[in-house]
């Protein structure tokens, strides 16, 4: 039996070819098993004039299965198992993931608010349609197809309720493991890992890819049932999976000690990171930690005015500068410190960062204290316009009439000199305000970007490129460009600091080797693809509409490749839903966005309520069914 099992295996490389090229016709895996090529891994095991299909059937060439078995609930796979359940195939689907895939309208009703002050922070490639489900299985879990042994494990990590099928057929032990590999030893993104970790006290904002720890005991355990193969729902066949997870949790735990060693987080949690080093890294686990900041003071000069995380800057003769109004109790100490005459009054409010905590009471700041906001260029829009938005920790309450500022413009208030700067540190819109005091010290205000410890990445979700010039490689070298002497101040950390050259150095070689190592873990031609879920992005994210009238919205792509990218798009509509145009390409130069306009019109006959639209994308190799979506509310 080992004789025919090795030879089946040698002959799987070339099977291979034909997938990986993306060729349409089945690949006979072993007598009773093929695989349908595709954007999904669609998987057919015939037997007595019968089917069963692990994934779906990515081809549309399946015109009947008895059993559908899925992995998990996301929509970039699961679409390619609608059309058999709708045609009659019974789905099989993980007990703890079944409300994913039947009240998938709840979900959606829900979250047109829920979006809003989300620090939970969990992707969206969420069905837009419930799926009838008939059978549901847990981890544990023993069944048959036609005298076919099925034996279900729980494998959650990349989800967080996933199981994967393992099914001895053809003297070979096949693993479907659902996205917990990709190849071998990459993984399909590492975004989808953001979650809480509740042993160390850490929420799912903090949780820079939570859920590794999850997935290399998955990986683990899957390898400990010494299948023969593995065939995930995306990317190539696997025919040494003992090889293939051990160099993806090689791989998981290098990224993870990197992300570790200058991460912002250390310094609010401390001995909750050694928790977070031991779960991935194991029980003695070296981290190459930076040193924290060479200068550290206690408090700020007497000038400025720590407020919760807002910070008052008060000028000789008694006027106020404030640096962001995320709570109204920031407004009502405002309001103390002018009624006690330490403050006559408020002459412009800076905002850092579209973050609530920072922007959610701005507006009864204004209410209260007639001054104009300042913001840059690229922050502008998600405070005027947050409901066009899918990002961490939005705030429903736009911000209007905001006073643009260029690029490093500078500004005189009373015996201060003010530059504005963009920041995307933190988070991809994201502002620094440098404050010179005549003949005194010199502060910069960076929002959220840094602590002591090291750089504020901690949320996947909140876009933090790893391009040459953008993202925290922009910010350092601005870093290294400031006064000597500048200190720093992070809002939410009381005290002021520093960083030397050296350690300035530190973080920028980490992140270039992130995202060295991210390249090897990473399937994208640019491991930015791999961390950034919102490359390709709906705009706005949530429109109104009443029936019979149109709405426009827009496709926004970020092209994070080092050549032009030409991708094409077609949208998937509702019922009663019509698009102009129903497909588009757009061809996008290297590190830069685009969008394409497409115009909805909406039915007379649909009935009000929440709708979800989603576009399929196509780019060179990349096939990218149901990626992103947008929120209609049909009023």
């Amino acid at each position: 039996m080992q004789n025919l099992i090795s030879a089946i295996i040698a002959v799987l490389p070339i099977m291979f070819l034909a997938v990986e090229s993306g060729g349409e016709s089945a690949v006979q895996l072993s007598e009773h098993v093929s695989l349908i090529p595709g954007p999904v891994n669609g998987i057919s095991i015939e037997k007595d004039n019968t089917r069963l299909v692990v994934y779906g059937d990515p081809a549309g060439k399946i015109e009947d299965a008895e059993l559908v078995l899925f992995t998990h609930s996301r929509r970039d796979v699961v679409w390619a198992g609608r059309q058999l359940i709708e045609n009659g195939a019974m789905a099989v689907v993980p007990e703890s993931d079944v409300g994913n895939f039947t009240n998938v309208e709840k979900f959606w009703n829900e979250f047109t608010t829920r979006r809003f002050h989300d620090y939970a922070q969990q992707g969206t490639k969420i069905l837009t349609e419930s799926l009838k489900i008939v059978r549901t299985v847990k981890a544990g879990e023993n069944f048959s197809w036609k005298s076919i042994p099925i034996e279900v494990i729980n494998t959650p990590g990349y989800t967080r309720q996933a199981l994967s099928y393992l099914i001895e057929i053809d003297g070979i032990k096949y693993a479907f493991v659902g996205d917990i590999i990709y190849g071998n030893g990459k993984l399909f993104d590492i975004y989808s890992l953001q979650d809480a970790i509740a042993e160390a006290k850490i929420g799912g904002y903090h949780g820079w890819a939570g859920r590794m720890a999850t997935l290399i005991d998955s990986l683990q355990k899957v390898a400990d049932k010494k299948p023969d193969i593995l065939v995930p729902a995306r990317g190539p066949v696997i025919r040494n999976p003992g090889e293939a997870i051990n160099l993806l949790i090689e791989r998981l735990r290098a990224v993870y000690e990197n992300y570790l060693s200058i991460s912002a987080g250390q310094w609010y949690f401390k001995d909750n990171y050694d928790i977070l080093a031991r779960r991935v890294l194991g029980q003695n686990p070296k981290v190459n930690w930076m040193p924290w900041a060479e200068v550290i003071k206690d408090k700020p000069p007497a000038w400025i005015i720590p407020i919760s995380n807002s910070r008052l800057i008060i000028s000789e003769d008694r006027r106020g500068f404030l640096i962001d109004c995320g709570s109204r109790g920031i407004v009502e100490d405002v309001i103390k410190l002018r009624e006690a005459g330490k403050l006559t009054g408020l002459e412009g409010l800076f905002i850092t960062h579209y973050h609530d905590d920072h922007t959610d009471n701005v507006a009864a700041c204004l209410a209260e204290f007639n001054c104009p906001v300042y913001a840059t260029g690229p922050l502008v829009d998600i405070l005027e316009h947050p409901a066009d938005y899918r990002l961490p920790c939005l705030t429903p309450n736009p911000i209007a009439d905001i006073k643009v500022m260029p690029e490093a413009h500078k500004m005189r208030w009373k015996e201060f000199t003010f530059t504005f700067h963009d920041f995307p540190g933190q988070t991809i819109y994201h502002d620094a305000l440098l404050v010179e005091k005549d003949n005194a010290e010199k502060i910069f205000f960076i929002g959220d970007s840094f602590t002591p410890s090291g750089i504020d990445d901690y949320c996947l979700l909140n876009r933090n490129l790893l391009h040459e010039s953008m993202g925290y490689f922009y910010c350092l070298s601005l870093l290294r460009k400031i006064p000597p002497g500048t200190l720093l101040i992070n809002q939410h950390v009381v005290e002021t600091f520093s960083f030397n050259a050296r350690q300035l150095d530190h973080m920028t070689d980490s992140l270039t080797k992130r995202k060295a190592l991210l390249a090897e873990l990473l399937p994208w031609d640019e491991p930015n693809y791999g961390i950034d879920e919102r490359w390709i992005r709906f705009s706005p994210y949530h429109s109104k509409v009443s029936p019979g009238r149109n709405v426009q919205v827009s496709l926004k792509t970020f092209n994070h490749s080092s050549n032009s990218r030409t991708l094409t798009f077609a949208l998937n509509l509702p019922d009663g839903f019509d698009a102009t145009p129903p497909t588009a390409s757009v061809t996008i130069p290297p590190r830069i966005e685009k969008q394409v306009d497409f115009n909805l019109v909406v039915d007379s006959s649909v009935d009000p309520g929440i709708y979800v639209i989603t576009t399929d994308v196509q780019q060179e190799q990349w096939n990218l069914p149901q990626w992103t979506e947008a929120i209609i509310e049909v009023e």
